[in-house]
């Protein structure tokens, strides 16, 4: 007897295939006004956010600071080159092609303004070294006052010459003072005469004045953004007005690259790249839907060619791929009606549903042609087929959507998406295949070559081929898989060895955590990602957490800068100086100091007086080495005694006009370097307390947000794609502040919220297909043989990942469901043709058309879920392979082991009501014209 949903199906076919132009026509208007509709509203979700888990609020906070903190989102070109010099010249060019371009308004950065901090630069300088040049200035005063009135070479070597001969050789010159001299007034002569020397070899002038005194630098290297190695120089630019989205945002990376490409020519030594926040998502999402274009490309390709190696027939083929594009139209029209957009992830449903979605035109052809070979009429044969294998076929359907649909459980909404989208793609492509594709072959079907009769024993016509069964084996079986099932021992004890590997393999099956890996390989933001962590010598993604005040951030800094895992801190604080108070009264003191010394105007060269200090000090010098102890005269009396006596030499030699030259142009430049130094000096000693508003704006922009919220990036000392590592990062952080986010804690809560909720999906989706499955088959024990394939295919699926050294990732995680899902229809299909009577090709041995529609429908499915191996993105090409393998593994498991399972079961039990009531309904079908 027909089950109820066998009657439905068979109807709905009736009234399908009554008016089929109609239902055609029908089909294509709807198709069009849904392609319209998703033209028209259907959106891109370009947002990175959209992709965290729901309600979380680590993920609402991490949202939030990226929009109080504008250069988190920042776009970063990263320069190399040889030499700091060549990456400032090219970030220079840049910045400028850029503003004259396309990127007017555009924030471009490269190095600090210093000149709003340049008045505080004393006090960046520790308070020990502060100390040390007050104490330097101080002691040194008469020397520097001497000079400054009369700055002349021979009045600063004379000086120097005093000074080191009390405190530097009390055994030559009397005693010294009891604390350590000040080694500063030495390093100051030594310099002074290498330099001399120096300038009449002709080098160009260095200053010798920062071994005495020199006004702090609060930025070194020039305030050039380079990283700690300085290999790497950083461009950040911020949009600033420009609407943060993905348009906006790819249109200047591409203005960017296009100006590098341009600058390339000019500076062949450089090598520059485009990274950031919004350089790895733009690029990920152009990636995704680069590779979604070509793998729907794919997928209809390959499964076109497997069509025509099935049925040879290019009509009948092609038309099942025009009824699959029928209900992507459907499908497009509903997604826009009710979800509105597509993300990075659900973008490839169309290369999975085309996979998924020609199954349930195979099972429908493979099985009409069956009927039709057996003498059906062309109604008869589609509604014989609707009533038959329609219910196993409704049941594949579900089985998947279900196993798509439970993907909504999971809080992250790209995945929800991909697979509420995925699932209703699936049901309305089982919708086309029962109502449009009977109308399309009634149609195309008059015009094709009449099949030949076969009958088969029990049918009506079985007279006509009474020899059908001589040679033991059914026209309409396969023999390769008959004669498979004589060996149910080799096969039984092959499965239960290697399920019993499986077993033990998986739970050693690693997983991948991390998220660099998922992104597209090769890709330049990527890249130079990896880049610059490497020259940072730490990971380049920091937790973040936030302070309301100074003092609420000092206390937190402190706080974080204790933990065990954590190996930097970097906040406003990083930028202000410490212990202003302290610095600021012996800053008081200096001044005092410092404004008792007037700059005097420059004086002439006077060779001959130089030539007389040069002597004297070359006398102290022998005299020194001569009164040193048993050690002999240290390094120092020796370097000055050697420069000392060249230096003379040069003077009493025979060019001595070009020493004077070179002389009188070194004392110039040495009296005005000093009169600069001293200015300097003079307006940084009396600065006010820094406070936040005196910082560069590049700085307030990165540590103060626009909420006035103060901004920590803790990063660690760990490996954060190491599991224990992440955990034990991410819980000391909390200690500290419980709200801590960034990508870290993102990170880590994503993955624990991703391996929660696949146990949870991988076991409902079991269930629900278990379900579904009981709740067609009706009986116990082929309910189990139906999901024996499952079983199996999952556990082998797993054992070929550490075989073959896959891992999971928070991708491919997701494939284990789907395999349950997408491969539940192979052995439903199976075993409800085996439920039916003999007559119509059930019992031990299965009829061809189900075999082979098992066979072909396998095949497609690995090819639309093999048209994603194409995909750049590392986690689409994981999802990919882990889908195709699992696919693989469940058709063997459907074809091997589950006939076998069924052999060995024997032939279903019938009442005499069921066989009455299947001839009946043999009877009724075969009058229908």
């Amino acid at each position: 007897m027909l089950s109820l949903t066998g009657r439905l199906l068979q109807h709905v076919v009736q009234v399908c295939c009554a008016r089929p132009a109609l239902t055609v026509l029908v089909a294509f208007a709807f198709a069009a006004l849904g392609v319209g509709y998703a033209a028209h509203s259907l959106t891109l979700e370009t947002s990175k956010f959209h992709l965290l888990p729901l309600h979380q609020r680590y993920a609402t906070l991490y949202k939030d600071y990226a929009e109080d903190f504008g250069q988190l989102e920042d776009i970063v070109v990263v320069v190399q080159s040889p030499a700091v010099d060549t990456s400032t010249a090219y970030a220079a060019r840049l910045a400028g092609v850029l503003r004259d371009g396309a990127l007017g308004s555009a924030r471009i950065s490269y190095r600090l303004d210093a000149r709003r901090i340049e008045a505080h630069a004393l006090l960046y300088l520790p308070l020990d070294t502060l100390r040390d040049t007050l104490d330097t200035v101080a002691s040194h005063e008469e020397l520097l006052a001497d000079f400054a009135a009369t700055p002349t070479l021979a009045r600063l070597v004379d000086g120097i010459n005093q000074s080191i001969g009390a405190t530097f050789l009390p055994g030559a010159f009397g005693p010294g003072p009891e604390e350590a001299p000040n080694p500063a007034p030495t390093r100051l002569l030594r310099d002074l005469l290498t330099q001399m020397s120096e300038r009449i070899d002709g080098q160009p002038y260095r200053s010798p004045w920062e071994s005495l005194f020199a006004a702090a630098t609060p930025t070194p290297d020039g305030a050039y953004f380079l990283s700690h190695d300085r290999r790497l120089l950083y461009v950040v630019i911020d949009l600033v007005d420009a609407p943060r989205t993905f348009d906006a945002e790819h249109t200047a990376i591409l203005t960017i690259r296009r100006a590098i490409a341009s600058l390339r020519p000019q500076f062949p030594s450089v090598e520059a790249g485009v990274t950031g926040a919004p350089a790895l998502f733009s690029d990920e999402l152009d990636a995704a839907s680069r590779d979604g274009r070509i793998a729907s490309v794919l997928a209809l390709v390959l499964t076109l060619g497997l069509l025509l190696l099935a049925f040879r027939r290019l009509v009948t083929s092609s038309a099942i791929l025009v009824v699959l594009a029928l209900s992507l139209g459907w499908s497009l029209g509903v997604i826009t009606l009710i979800v509105g957009h597509l993300t990075i992830f659900s973008m490839m449903f169309a290369s999975v549903v085309i996979g998924l979605g020609t199954d349930y035109g195979i099972y429908f052809l493979f099985r009409y042609r069956e009927e039709r070979v057996l003498g059906q009429t062309l109604v008869g044969a589609l509604e014989r087929t609707a009533a038959r294998s329609g219910p196993a076929i409704l049941l594949g359907a579900l089985t998947a959507a279900v196993a798509f649909y439970i993907l909504s459980i999971a809080e992250f909404r790209g995945i929800r998406d991909f697979g509420f989208i995925s699932g209703t793609a699936i049901l309305l492509a089982f919708l086309s295949m029962l109502t449009v594709f009977p109308a399309v072959l009634l149609l195309i079907d008059p015009w094709q070559k009449a099949p030949r009769l076969r009958p088969i024993a029990g049918r009506p016509d079985a007279q006509r081929l009474p020899d059908a069964r001589a040679s033991g084996h059914s026209p309409l079986e396969v023999p390769a898989l008959a004669r498979l099932v004589l060996y149910p021992k080799t096969i039984v004890a092959a499965t239960v060895l290697v399920t019993a590997a499986s077993l033990w393999a998986a739970p050693r099956v690693g997983f991948d955590y991390n998220l660099l890996n998922l992104q597209a390989d090769g890709t330049e933001s990527v890249v130079w990602e990896r880049k610059a962590a490497a020259a940072a010598g730490r990971s380049v993604f920091a937790a973040l957490s936030t302070a309301t005040s100074l003092a609420e951030l000092e206390i937190k800094q402190a706080a974080f800068q204790r933990l065990s895992s954590v190996s930097d801190v970097q906040s406003v604080l990083s930028v202000l100086p410490d212990q202003q108070a302290e610095k600021l009264a012996s800053l008081r003191r200096l001044a005092d100091v410092v404004d008792n010394i007037r700059v005097g105007a420059p004086r002439a060269l006077d060779l001959r007086a130089l030539g007389r200090t040069l002597e004297t000090l070359k006398g102290r010098m022998d005299l020194a080495k001569r009164k040193s102890g048993p050690g002999g005269p240290s390094e120092e009396v020796l370097a000055i005694s050697r420069a000392t006596a060249a230096l003379l030499g040069r003077l009493n030699g025979s060019e001595r006009g070009v020493v004077e030259v070179a002389l009188r142009d070194y004392q110039a430049r040495l009296a005005e370097d000093f009169a600069q130094q001293w200015q300097r000096l003079q307006r940084a000693t009396r600065p006010a307390p820094i406070t936040l508003g005196d910082l560069p704006e590049e700085l307030r922009r990165k540590f103060i947000g626009k909420s006035g919220h103060l901004l920590l990036q803790v990063y660690s000392r760990l490996d954060l794609w190491d599991r224990a590592s992440q955990e034990r990062f991410v819980e000391e952080l909390r200690t500290v502040d419980p709200d801590v986010t960034g990508q870290p804690v993102v990170g880590y809560e994503s993955t624990r919220l991703i391996e929660r909720t696949f146990r949870l999906g991988l076991a409902y989706a079991f269930a629900l297909v278990a379900a579904i499955a009981a709740l067609m088959i009706r009986r116990l024990r082929e309910t189990v043989l139906a999901m024996v394939p499952l079983i199996l295919g999952t556990l082998w699926t797993v054992a070929i990942m550490q075989l073959a050294g896959l891992k999971f990732n928070l991708v491919n995680v997701w494939a284990l469901p789907l395999i349950i899902g997408s491969a539940a229809e192979y052995g439903v299909n199976i075993v409800l043709r085996s439920l039916e009577a003999p007559a119509h090709g059930g019992g031990p041995r299965l009829a061809r058309s189900t075999v082979m529609g098992v066979v072909f429908n396998g095949l497609t499915t690995m090819a639309g879920f093999g048209s994603l191996l194409v995909a750049h993105h590392r986690g689409v090409w994981s999802l990919g392979l882990l889908l195709v393998i699992g696919s693989a593994a469940t058709l063997t498991a459907s074809l091997v082991v589950l006939p076998t399972l069924v052999h060995l079961a024997g032939v279903p039990l019938r009442s005499p009501a069921d066989r009455q009531g299947l001839g009946t309904a043999n009877a009724s079908t075969a009058r229908v014209k």
